[in-house]
């Protein structure tokens, strides 16, 4: 790591805390405007070498007085983060991230630079400028809080505020992390996963992957930082931490199951493309919640469980229903060693999973080893599995949470947790259906990469396109004008549900004075499109449509085609000929040599919508053509 000499500002590398004799002093900031980075440190220091002078006297404000400030505390060697690493080195920056703790945890003296507090001795007031200050938003500066022995805070003139220590009641109170962590009176291990989280839950960084990078060093993990990797960055750190912890409040976040409601008795719905539908959060703001949750032994998760359900140790082995089951003092069991493994399916797991099934779905709740200190209530995930309507067999894989609509059709409320003791009613729909066994089980840790799963024939289902927003622009360099605006923009999305829904755009062309109309329908859950011209269908290029539709085509060029006659023309032939479905690439072309429009359709990202591309071609519609039509006209004109 380089180092800022604090009585000239020069850089020095030293390969570790341990080779910088006498200690160093380290600086916490928010980054600002025109920060000077290692590079222009550098260029500065090679221009002030050939003509001579002092380089502390030349760097920014914020460098300088901040080495006035070590070298006046006895310190001859600085480091900050925005001059000491050469970010032009990925290797470099990695190694500076995976380290930073280290040295923060090992430097002498750590500055708290609260450039936006002015000194002041009303620190604790509710409206004080300390408890606003932005250092106190940002993800990077609660492991700068955490790490070092000694913290001076220091106001925007560079006077010392106040230590961590001596301010730690107050410093809990502004960021939830408490005051024997702070004192290293308990170390920061023996706090809770799903606590840790949520000291970060209301924090902010610039790069979305440095919500991850950031608490590397709280959880003790190292991992490799790839910038540019979104959210996938955060779902590797837990993913770490799984490997290095037992503590299960990791997946303690979301809402919990309200007491006394029965899911199978409230109208619900189920996707596996909620981010709420896997294993592991997907941002640090998904534990805001849950800073209450605390890990417990498994042996008392389980008896709590038994007990709540009624169950005794044989009951337990062999699966058997509570309410058939004579209770007993025996009540433990014998409790299987819960693991965690990371697959391609999910993350596998072997855990007390309460079950009822019903309809379609199997609902279930794991028991998990923690327990809420706000309620006193002991959480299990809440899970589903879904039975395949083709063959029956129940898919291997878990989702998590599920939906629960109320009487507004906009009140959609998601739950991915639940309380233990109250399983047995929200499980409950029939006097059959509830069990309770140690299972090995798969639950889904990232959405699916494919598709969702191809909707049965007759079942309701919507379809959803927009047009390209370059589209109007380019239509008008061939001629041609739309009749309407054209959606373009999400939440503008022409939707057709139910049979026979259809929808029709027109584009006219202004000099020939005659129209191209495009018809998109929904007809048995198939989308279909084709394309008439002035009223009558465009025929089929040969090649882009499959043969038996040809005779189909010939006999709807009639004179006029309205609205009705083609919705009940494709709706009463099922999927119809020009079912979208079955479209080579999404795209066909409607026309001839003269005049042919190629439709494609698009899916966009999520899968919910399509694009619609709309080209004209044909000899009548070129650019060219039109041109020398109009200079031919001109001529004529002059001549007469």
């Amino acid at each position: 790591m380089w180092l800022l000499r604090t009585a000239t500002a020069e850089l020095q590398y030293f390969n570790s805390p341990g080779d910088v004799k006498g200690g160093y002093a380290i600086l916490s900031h928010v980054w600002q405007e025109n920060e000077q980075s290692f590079q222009e440190l550098q260029t500065l220091s090679t221009k002030l070498d050939a003509r001579g002078g002092v380089l502390r006297a030349c760097v920014s404000a914020k460098i300088r007085e901040c080495c006035i400030l070590a070298q006046s505390h006895g310190y001859e060697w600085l480091w900050i983060d925005t001059c000491c690493i050469d970010r032009t080195s990925s290797a470099e920056l990695s190694e500076a991230i995976n380290s930073m703790y280290n040295w923060y945890a090992r430097a002498q003296v750590c500055y708290a630079f609260l450039y936006d507090v002015p000194p002041s001795r009303d620190l604790a007031g509710r409206d004080s400028a300390f408890r606003k200050s932005k250092w106190f938003t940002r993800g990077w500066t609660l492991q700068e809080l955490i790490a070092p022995r000694c913290l001076l805070f220091v106001a925007q003139d560079w006077s010392v505020i106040g230590t961590k220590a001596s301010m730690a009641p107050l410093l809990e109170d502004i960021t939830g992390v408490g005051a024997d962590v702070l004192t290293f009176r308990r170390d920061v291990g023996d706090v809770s996963v799903a606590r840790r989280m949520w000291w970060a839950s209301s924090r902010e960084t610039t790069r979305l992957e440095d919500e991850a990078y950031c608490l590397m060093g709280i959880f003790g993990v190292h991992m490799a930082t790839i910038y540019g990797e979104g959210t996938r960055a955060f779902q590797r750190l837990q993913e770490e931490i799984l490997r290095r912890t037992s503590d299960q409040t990791l997946f303690a976040w979301g809402n919990v199951l309200p007491i006394r409601t029965a899911p199978f008795r409230e109208q619900v719905s189920y996707t596996s493309y909620h981010h709420d539908s896997h294993i592991f959060a997907p941002c640090p703001a998904a534990f805001y919640h849950s800073g209450n949750m605390i890990p417990v032994p498994m042996e008392r998760a389980v008896k709590n469980a038994m007990k709540a359900l009624g169950i005794t140790r044989w009951a337990l082995l062999q699966g058997t229903q509570p309410a058939n089951v004579p209770k007993s003092r025996d009540v433990t069991g014998n409790i299987p060693l819960p693991d965690f493994m990371v697959t391609s399916h999910g993350v596998r797991a072997r855990l007390l999973v309460v079950e009822s099934a019903a309809r379609r779905f199997t609902l279930a709740i794991a028991v998990l080893s923690c327990r809420d200190t706000a309620t006193g209530a002991f959480i299990g995930l809440l899970l589903r599995r879904r039975v395949d309507r083709e063959t029956g067999l129940k898919w291997p894989r878990y989702h998590v949470g599920l939906t629960v609509h109320g009487q507004k059709q906009w009140l959609r409320l998601r739950y991915r947790l639940a309380q233990v003791d109250w399983a047995r009613h929200a499980l409950s729909f029939n006097t059959a259906g509830i069990s309770a066994r140690w299972q090995r089980l798969y639950i889904s840790h990232r959405p699916p990469s494919r598709s969702p799963h191809p909707r049965a024939r007759g079942e309701e289902e919507a379809f959803r396109f927009v047009f390209p927003r370059w589209l109007a622009v380019e239509l008008a360099k061939e001629g041609f004008k739309p009749d309407a605006k054209l959606p373009t923009k999400r939440g503008e999305e022409q939707k057709l549900t139910g049979k026979g829904s259809i929808a029709t755009f027109t584009f006219t062309h202004e000099r020939l004075r005659e129209d191209i109309r495009i018809h998109v329908g929904l007809c048995n859950n198939s989308p279909w499109a084709t394309a008439t011209w002035s009223g009558r269908e465009l025929p089929v290029v040969p090649g882009t449509h499959p043969p038996a539709s040809a005779a189909l085509h010939r006999k709807w060029r009639s004179p006029r085609i309205t609205t009705k006659l083609l919705t009940r023309h494709c709706c009463d032939r099922g999927y119809g000929p020009d079912s979208i479905r079955s479209w080579p690439n999404g795209s066909r072309i409607f026309g001839d040599a003269q005049r042919n429009v190629q439709l494609t359709f698009t899916r966009l990202n999520g899968g919910g919508s399509h694009l619609l591309d709309v080209k004209v071609g044909g000899s009548v519609y070129c650019t060219r053509t039109l041109r020398t039509l109009a200079r031919c006209m001109s001529t004529v004109v002059l001549r007469r």
